[in-house]
């Protein structure tokens, strides 16, 4: 009889304080909130936010969510609201970057910071946040280091607890040194990738017991002057997709989860073999589903699409258009999955595409949106 009194006393106060709290309030309730990471700092400058309509693609400033210096990349906790944001500070190799968490309010789309850390090394540029491990890991540009900062059950960063170091070079002017530009977690949680467009390498790295080791196999080499930048996993785990900086291409990799061992399989090039400008892949991704890859092209101002062979993993391209703006840095797709928004850095703007799921392809929309050089975006529905 006690139990249930207790129970069921606990059951209305959960009801009580439920229907006692306080609803969303503000100018960013009604949409899906919308943060956008940029190559500014300084007074007035660092994260904006803005409001996107989930009907109609428009989107609507909100202004400034927090000040950051260079905020170049930022991604969502999935469990709270809350993002965490790299400071790329410290290219130089006299100071580290830095990461924040930051408390989002999604009445105004202003951040609060909860904590910020030194990222373990020099031009925090990229980073993956893991809730199953409760870590974030970083990639440092300027020295080539790869992190991992744990996560408290309150959402705060800790210190730094794991550190590797790519290395090598290659003969383009850039790759003096090793620059490690991506992170990624393996879909099982075992290995940390992080492609180096310094080193001309994907470096695989095992995580167990908050330490990050060298895989069996530690690394795949591309061809001299490529600069690998970013890559992404396919649906089933199967396939890795990384794009190269340098040379404007799409390797489709193999992976093997049980020894931790990416094997090349093919590769496409963005534009045509007697293209003159600067060739320049930036960001890829896939769609939700799993049978499209998105990529965009710094070089020719470009978005493309390609399908993705299940079996094999090959790329077929089925579209590209122009991208908005100029110097499209990176992207990303609304919760719902019908909007694209590109991050044009060079004009400083945002495009809104519309995405027609069954096909995979892109429409351009009148929807767009000026931010000071803008290069991540992360959507809080």
């Amino acid at each position: 009889m006690k139990n249930y009194v207790f129970v069921a006393g606990m059951a209305a106060l959960l009801t009580s304080s439920a229907m006692a709290a306080p609803r969303c309030a503000g100018p960013a309730c009604d949409g899906t909130l919308v943060l956008v990471g940029t190559h500014t700092g300084g007074p007035g400058q660092g994260i904006f936010a803005a409001k996107l309509d989930p009907k109609t693609g428009a989107l609507t400033a909100l202004g400034l969510a927090a000040e950051v210096e260079r905020p170049t990349w930022l991604t969502r906790d999935p469990g709270r609201s809350q993002i965490y944001a790299v400071s790329e500070t410290g290219n130089d190799g006299k100071s580290q970057g830095g990461v924040y968490a930051l408390a989002v309010d999604r009445g105004t789309g202003r951040l609060s910071m909860r904590s910020r850390v030194a990222s373990g090394g020099g031009g925090a540029t990229n980073l993956a946040y893991d809730a199953r491990l409760s870590t974030v890991f970083v990639a440092n540009y300027g020295g080539g280091q790869v992190t991992a900062i744990p996560v408290a059950r309150n959402g705060t960063l800790s210190a730094v607890v794991s550190t590797q170091v790519n290395s090598g070079s290659g003969p383009h002017p850039r790759q003096k040194s090793a620059h490690a530009h991506g992170v990624t977690v393996s879909p099982d949680g075992q290995y940390v990738l992080s492609p180096d467009l310094g080193a001309d390498k994907v470096f695989v790295y095992r995580w167990s017991k908050d330490a990050l080791t060298p895989a069996a196999t530690p690394s795949i080499a591309f061809a001299p002057g490529s600069g690998p930048r970013h890559l992404v996993f396919s649906i089933d785990g199967r396939f890795v997709f990384v794009d190269t900086e340098l040379t404007g291409e799409v390797h489709t990799l193999r992976w093997d989860a049980h020894a931790g061992r990416l094997t090349a399989v093919s590769h496409v090039a963005l534009d045509a073999p007697g293209y003159t400008g600067t060739r320049s892949a930036a960001e890829l991704a896939t769609s939700s589903d799993g049978r499209f890859l998105y990529v965009s092209n710094r070089g020719s101002n470009l978005l493309h699409v390609f399908a993705i062979d299940r079996v094999g993993g090959a790329l077929r391209e089925i579209q590209r258009i122009a991208c908005g703006g100029t110097s499209p840095w990176s992207f990303g797709f609304d919760p719902s999955g019908r909007w694209l928004i590109v991050t044009n850095e060079a004009s400083s703007n945002l495009a809104v595409f519309a995405v027609d799921r069954a096909k995979g392809t892109l429409a351009a929309t009148s929807n767009s949106l000026a931010v000071p050089k803008p290069v991540a975006v992360t959507f809080l529905p």
